[in-house]
């Protein structure tokens, strides 16, 4: 250990523990100056690794919650996406108050064709998903209204699967007993609000 003399500024090599935890007076050889030395205050300097585990300490828990949200976030935004990719989703949704419903807008009924016979209506179509990801398939509601729009029927019927595939169809088919009427206009739209099951 060194020590300085406050009064001359000279240099002395001594070991440390000749002077022990509670200080000792020492005189200056060269100037006969008398002061009280003690062992040097250690200051602990924080070292890069304390000072990391510090930082992960905090950032670490904060990153979590802030996945855990943004993953909660999604889940509930973009649960008609979830369910469609995990339909066993949707009671759970329900019992939170939350409805899944159908991305119509991502979807189209295309290839509808109507064929009579007597006062059978048979109609099949498909449901074309548009989007990159699997889709709800919603119910559809076929309307049979005569030439003047007088609404003859009213008929839900789902399609043949639950869930359509990224650019994929889901045939549907129903057969309606109709009043036999000339020239009778048949639509079939989808009905946002309800999934098939």
């Amino acid at each position: 250990m060194l020590l300085t003399c406050p009064n001359c500024e000279t240099v002395f090599r001594v070991a440390s523990d000749s002077i022990g935890e509670s200080g000792k007076s020492v005189r200056c050889s060269v100037c006969t100056h008398i002061w009280q030395a003690h062992l040097p205050m250690l200051t602990l300097e924080e070292s890069p690794g304390e000072m990391g585990n510090a930082v992960r300490t905090i950032l670490l828990p904060l990153f979590v919650l802030i996945l855990l949200v943004g993953i909660g976030a999604g889940a509930v935004t973009q649960r008609s996406t979830v369910t469609a990719y995990v339909p066993a989703l949707i009671p759970l949704y329900e019992q939170a108050g939350l409805a899944v419903a159908p991305q119509i807008d991502r979807l189209e009924i295309v290839d509808v064709t109507a064929d009579y016979a007597g006062d059978t209506l048979r109609l099949r179509g498909r449901l074309f998903n548009r989007a990159a990801f699997f889709a709800h398939a919603p119910m559809l509601e076929v309307t049979v209204t005569s030439p003047s729009g007088d609404a003859l029927l009213r008929e839900v019927i789902s399609p043949d699967e639950t869930v359509i595939g990224p650019a994929s169809t889901a045939s549907f088919f129903a057969q309606l007993v109709i009043d036999d009427v000339s020239e009778p206009t048949v639509t079939v739209v989808m009905l946002a609000d309800r999934v098939a099951r």
